[in-house]
């Protein structure tokens, strides 16, 4: 059993999740880090399909992910 969000579900940024706590050595900021996390786990959740980031004054607001299931 999965825990993915379905096909075509939007993730809400929020700074509630603690991986964006963690300190980073380059000089991210929490906001960005959770964005990054956020971006790689939606693309290891899916095997096909398309990862949609939506951006707006500079700054990620949305990420969609829409998985494709392939039948043979």
């Amino acid at each position: 059993m999965s825990t993915n969000p379905p096909a075509g579900a939007t993730a809400e940024l929020s700074s509630s999740d603690p991986a964006a706590t963690c300190p980073d050595p380059v000089g991210r900021t929490a906001d960005e880090l959770e964005v990054i996390h956020r971006v790689r786990d939606s693309l290891r959740s899916i095997r096909f399909g398309t990862v949609l980031i939506v951006v707006q004054d500079g700054k990620v607001v949305q990420i969609e992910t829409a998985e494709k299931i392939r039948l043979r």
